[in-house]
């Protein structure tokens, strides 16, 4: 049954769409959008008539109901999806801006085609994206409606645009951008046609506007530079939503425009202009903004979050995806909040990133003397820094809101409120002690991508990134040994951490397409090529944050010295890594204690493992290296006990993927990463599959990053 019913409580229609509840929930195998699958041919971008509309252009006769109050009509109007592209597994922020510009002149040619009709009053372009907010399709795709009647949201904003109009001579919409702009505090990104703003007003935590910022009526209004600069900001903001929880965020985006083939409003373009609003139902990453009884049944909105706030999450997350998306964007928008945080204008920033960094195989040996295999990888961290005239140090941090001011060549004390200070402050005191007398201030803005406390070095990165600026602002010539020594000192000596020299290293010295094999005895290295052909490092971050690591880390070293001083009455060997897997089983009965055994085992063995992990990349063995990380993982698990029930669940479910030829924990354990050798082909289903299960099995919500080898510190 199909029909409009009159709801004279708030004066606007129900749309009555039975047919609407059978629709598939298809598997994406049988998806019929996909011409692999399903009935349609190759495109590029397609306009598709809906399967099961709520309107039609030729809707069945209805019986008209006999009432004084209630009336009813038909349903007449237009349903259609426009379909973005033949990829399944494509957002719309994964395309080009060419492609999305094409996506948006569909939107208009469809917008003046339907606006033809006399009989539609309002047409509605809007995208659902997520099962969060009842998408059955998961091929990407929007959708447009023609009305018989203006909505009613429509009709509130409309009508309130037209009494600020006549009470102020000014479109209530120009009047927001000028309000937001004023204040500046809740703008995301902004071109030369558009500015995206979390609204002071806006009732969910990511309720993002995309606002015009010439007054324009309709799609159909914006010229060729407007249309590429919408297609801009659309890739910019969806692509930011994603990288707010690294995952895939669902969303309801809205375009709003001025109504059609009506005389119930008069002079509508003068008060009333385009703009796209978001609803974002996620309040956390695994939590879910309900509109329950005060939002549904009084339309009394309730914000979870402040505004404000927010605007700070969301600009992190911006920087995240230019990122990972387009350097020079992400430097023009980095320096754009480095000059507005400074009070600068637009003067030249130096910007320096030191990266991340995964370690292959080899863990828990480097405080036994052992080879480790670290790879850098392209998530970092960022220091955009510039010259002052006086001798203060002012550091800031995108995701952080303490400014810290430090006055240059001065000893610095451990700063107990901000913990995060000390890190930098620590590396300025290296450079103090060495004698290199910085010459004037400067300010400092960070920013980092990499997650915190996950294994991935992030601490590492942080210091490493400032240092190299440091010493490439003031001409020091500190080679990159020297530096990533100087910031391990920095986080021994002042943060209070207790790591070796690996992570610093690694962050330091890496070269794109290269893993380093490091003698951490003597620091000796080797470059050794990481070619992994159709194999892919995806990286799972189990989202458990590592615990007992410093009371464990002291037990596994204080047990390893006693493995070694046991051995030692018969083989006299430096460090348990320098002993071979023949001597030790030959001499493995010194040792009683079947825990400190098993630790003795592991360290000599995980050492052994990165020699032939390195003969394996060198072959272009990735078999053999997977079955490499997979034993290396089990001794983690039975022989050093640092993995737990987490990382365990991750390498139990990764493994049985197809595709997935190797896995093993990564980092220090307790909580942390996983890294995973999987075929590129199967990587989609590999972390749909990975996150259905371990969100099921634990709870938690895991992050995927795809990542490559990636050069060390540089100026970008």
């Amino acid at each position: 049954m199909n029909e409009l019913r009159y709801n004279p409580l708030l004066g606007t229609w129900v749309m009555v769409a039975t047919q609407r509840q059978n629709r598939p929930h298809m598997d994406e195998d049988r998806c019929p959008f996909c011409p692999s699958s399903g009935n349609i041919k190759n495109y590029e971008i397609l306009k598709y008539d809906n399967d099961f509309p709520a309107l039609m252009p030729n809707p069945p006769e209805i019986k008209k109901i006999k009432s004084k109050l209630y009336k009813n009509e038909k349903s007449y109007g237009k349903c259609e999806v426009i379909l973005y592209s033949p990829d399944h597994k494509a957002n719309l922020y994964e395309l080009s801006i060419n492609h999305i510009q094409k996506i948006i002149e569909l939107w208009i040619n469809r917008c003046k085609e339907l606006s033809k009709n006399k009989k539609n009053k309002y047409i509605f372009v809007f995208e659902n994206k997520g099962e969060e907010v009842g998408v059955t399709m998961l091929h990407p795709h929007g959708q447009i409606y023609a009305y018989p009647f203006v909505p009613l949201k429509l009709k509130i904003e409309l009508d309130n645009a037209e009494k600020f109009h006549k009470k102020n001579k000014k479109c209530i919409i120009c009047q927001m951008n000028e309000e937001e702009i004023k204040s500046g505090n809740r703008i995301i990104y902004e071109n030369k046609s558009f500015i995206a703003y979390l609204p002071y007003f806006t009732d969910y935590p990511y309720g993002i506007f995309i606002v015009s910022k010439k007054h324009r009526p309709y799609l159909s209004d914006l010229d060729e530079f407007e249309k590429n600069d919408f297609a801009d900001v659309l890739k910019v903001i969806e692509g930011s939503f994603d990288k707010i929880f690294n995952r895939s965020f669902p969303f309801m985006m809205c375009v709003h425009q001025c109504p059609v083939n009506t005389d119930e409003y008069k002079n509508f373009k003068k008060y009333y202009h385009l703009h796209i609003e978001f609803y974002t139902p996620l309040r956390a990453k695994d939590k879910i903004k309900y509109y329950a009884s005060s939002e549904s049944g009084a339309w009394a909105a309730a914000n979870v979050a402040l505004v404000e706030d927010k605007t700070n999450e969301f600009i992190s997350s911006k920087l995240k995806y230019l990122a990972s998306y387009d350097i020079e964007k992400f430097k023009e928008q980095f320096i754009y909040h480095f000059n507005k945080i400074h009070n600068k204008k637009n003067e030249t920033t130096s910007i320096y990133k030191a990266p991340a960094r995964i370690n292959i195989i080899g863990e828990h040996i480097d405080y036994n003397g052992g080879y480790v295999l670290p790879v850098a990888i392209d998530l970092g961290c960022y220091t955009a820094i510039k010259k002052r005239k006086d001798n203060k140090i002012i550091l800031s941090d995108i995701n952080k809101k303490e400014i810290i001011i430090l006055k240059i060549n001065k000893k610095n004390r451990f700063n107990n409120k901000v913990i995060w200070s000390n890190y930098p402050a620590g590396v300025l005191n290296e450079f103090y002690k060495m004698g290199l007398k910085l010459k004037n201030g400067f300010d400092v803005l960070f920013f980092s991508d990499i997650p915190i406390g996950s294994g991935l070095s992030s601490s590492a990165a942080f210091t490493v990134s400032f240092a190299y600026a440091l010493n490439s602002l003031n001409g020091f010539n500190l080679n990159k040994k020297e530096i990533a020594l100087l910031c391990k000192q920095a986080e021994n000596n002042f943060v209070g951490v207790k790591c070796g020299i690996m992570d610093q290293f690694a962050s330091s010295l890496s070269e794109r397409n290269y893993a380093i094999l490091l003698n951490c005895n003597n620091l000796d290295y080797e470059k050794i090529p990481f070619e992994l052909g159709d194999y892919k490092i995806v990286v799972i971050d189990s989202n458990k944050k590592r615990q007992l690591f410093e009371s464990k880390y002291n037990e596994r070293l204080k047990e390893c010295k006693i493995a070694l001083k046991l051995l030692n009455k018969k083989i006299k060997a430096k460090d348990l890594c320098s002993i071979t897997p023949i001597e030790f089983e030959k001499n493995k009965n010194l040792i009683k204690d079947k825990i400190i055994l098993k630790r003795a085992k592991h360290a000599i063995y995980e050492n052994e493992r990165v020699k032939k992990a390195v003969l394996a990349l060198k072959n272009k063995d990735l078999i053999k290296l997977g079955r490499l990380l997979n034993q290396s993982q089990l001794s983690l698990k039975e022989n050093y006990e640092v993995t737990g029930f987490e990382l365990d669940t991750l390498y139990e479910i990764s493994i049985k993927q197809k595709g997935c030829i190797g896995s093993r924990m990564t980092g220090a354990g307790f909580g942390g990463c996983t890294i995973n050798l999987v075929h590129k082909d199967f990587i989609y289903d590999f972390k749909k599959n990975v996150l259905y299960e371990y969100k099921k099995r634990v709870g938690l919500y895991p992050d995927f990053y795809l990542c490559k080898a990636e050069q060390g510190v540089e100026k970008i």
